[in-house]
């Protein structure tokens, strides 16, 4: 066998094995949502810990945090310690109480626990709604990700646009088959798979390419790119990387389902613990690779790569995203290289089935169940969320082969929009005196929303919109005006009856 069929075998026997996973959560799947999404909120230590670190960690882990170390340099470790510590202190503390509240109140989705709290079946619609049109950024870095690990683990036998449809069509399979029961069960494999993968690429590509370890590559660096060993952020876009990528992302449908999956606040809290370990440790081998590839950028190794390959990969794919793939194939033996893309395939599987599931959730739960079909048997519900995986998958897809650009600058709108949560939320974990109602919480996050949407890059230009910022740094501006109209409207504003007794329980479910 040639080296790139010995690497792409692997690739799909680790497809097919998350396949069967799937078929054997299904044969246990009970036919209800709240089976199919939250596992009857029955898991323990393990399956929350993993669930939610490989969840968190996806394409945007394994593919462009080695693609911007390559071209940012330490900027990116410095952020990401921040953000994914923040991560973790966020889950700690209000995910327990959302955890809490999900099971007295018995909320499976986001918009359940909002629109519940603040007795607005308004706030439902439009949370269920626009996060799930954030989420298609998501969804299509995934698959972004997912067609760069086929088309370079193949070497190009299998082109960008099959490779991303093939290996989503096998996510969203095995999601159908067996629910968010499936996607969590294959977490666990997905996310020590993914961890054990990018720490073997970082040892034996660091191996192979300075035998010092980092400092050699960092002494090299001084030399030949000395600006990937500063901070290259100014302060609000380090702010805002942390504000999305911290609560924004914890915000999230696909990782606020997850605190109501565990058995008790005990394992949640260790899940948390876990988890900041796991999602900070884990960017440390991905900065040996993408050092290393700075090095091998600046000055070339004939006959293996040229000197600019990042701006040539960046030409052929849209973005620098390929540069740990290509750096996986090109140093390690095809068997190795297998493993390791398999590994990346799970990164980014890992967080494409919680989309499909959470966006299918919110337009399910919180849109046809509640004002379409509502009384019907749990089963048709199931079925229909099964079909809006499909829909999902596909509006993914056909994003991912326009090559949108590198997944770290897409998967910042989808979090941004996140971010715009964050109001509301805190009012609804921290009851203790009510300064934010209905009114003020829907005025804000639609203003919050739409200022994150006209003033980013990618999708500013489509309003005509003369000045535009990093999703980071929108999310801010959103998030300030989000702040400043919720507490105004809900200061000019007064609760419903209905909600000042809603309040009285919260208060008495979180501090009794």
């Amino acid at each position: 066998m040639e080296a790139w069929q010995v690497t792409t075998a692997i690739i799909l026997f680790y497809c097919a094995l998350v396949v069967a996973i799937g078929f054997i959560a299904g044969r246990v799947l009970k036919r209800t949502l709240e089976d199919f999404y939250v596992l009857g909120r029955r898991a323990g230590t393990i399956v929350t810990f993993l669930a939610t670190a490989a969840t968190y960690h996806s394409a945007f882990a394994f593919l462009t945090s080695v693609a911007v170390f390559a071209t940012t340099g330490i900027t990116f470790w410095v952020a990401s310690s921040a953000w994914t510590t923040m991560a973790a202190v966020f889950m700690y503390l209000a995910g327990t109480r959302l955890m809490k509240l999900g099971k007295a109140r018995g909320h499976i989705s986001p918009a359940d626990g909002l629109a519940d709290f603040y007795r607005s079946e308004l706030l439902r619609v439009l949370v269920a709604v626009i996060m799930a049109l954030f989420i298609i950024a998501y969804i299509v870095v995934q698959a972004v990700g997912l067609g760069l690990i086929l088309d370079i683990g193949s070497g190009g036998a299998i082109p960008y646009a099959y490779g991303s449809f093939i290996l989503m069509l096998v996510a969203t399979i095995y999601m159908v088959l067996g629910g968010l029961r499936a996607a969590y069960w294959t977490d666990v494999l997905q996310g020590v798979w993914m961890y054990l993968g990018i720490v073997i690429a970082g040892l034996l590509i660091l191996g192979r390419l300075a035998p010092g370890g980092l400092p050699q590559v960092f002494d090299q660096l001084r030399t030949l790119n000395p600006a990937l060993l500063v901070m290259r952020w100014d302060p609000i876009m380090m702010l805002g990387t942390i504000m999305i990528y911290g609560p924004g992302l914890m915000l999230l449908p696909h990782l606020w389902i997850k605190y109501y999956v565990a058995r008790d606040e005990r394992i949640l809290k260790a899940s948390a613990l876990g988890t900041a370990i796991y999602l900070s440790s884990y960017y440390i081998p991905a900065a040996m690779i993408g050092l290393a590839a700075a090095v091998v950028n600046a000055v070339g190794m004939p006959g293996v790569l040229e000197k600019g390959f990042i701006s040539a990969l960046t030409a052929k794919y849209g973005s620098a995203d390929a540069v740990m793939a290509v750096m996986i194939t090109t140093f390690l033996h095809p068997t190795v290289a297998g493993f390791l893309l398999a590994g990346a395939a799970a990164a980014a599987m890992s967080t494409l089935d919680s989309f499909l599931g959470a966006t299918s959730l919110l337009l399910t739960r919180d849109i046809y169940q509640r004002y379409v079909r509502p009384n019907r048997p749990e089963s048709e519900y199931v079925l229909v969320s099964r079909v809006l995986m499909f829909v999902w998958m596909l509006i993914g897809w056909y994003f991912a082969i326009l090559k949108p650009g590198l997944i770290f600058d897409i998967t910042a709108i989808a979090v941004a929009g996140g971010l715009q949560l964050v109001p509301m939320t805190l009012q609804m974990v921290i009851p203790r005196r009510r300064i934010i109602n209905a009114k003020g919480a829907v005025a804000g996050f639609v203003v919050g929303s739409i200022l994150v949407t006209l003033f980013t890059v990618q999708t500013g230009k489509y309003f005509g919109m003369p000045v535009t910022y990093h999703a980071a740094v929108a999310g801010l501006i959103g998030l300030a005006a989000n702040v400043v109209v919720t507490l105004l409207v809900s200061f000019l504003t007064r609760p419903s009856r209905e909600e000042i007794e809603v309040f009285e329980e919260y208060r008495k479910i979180l501090y009794s």
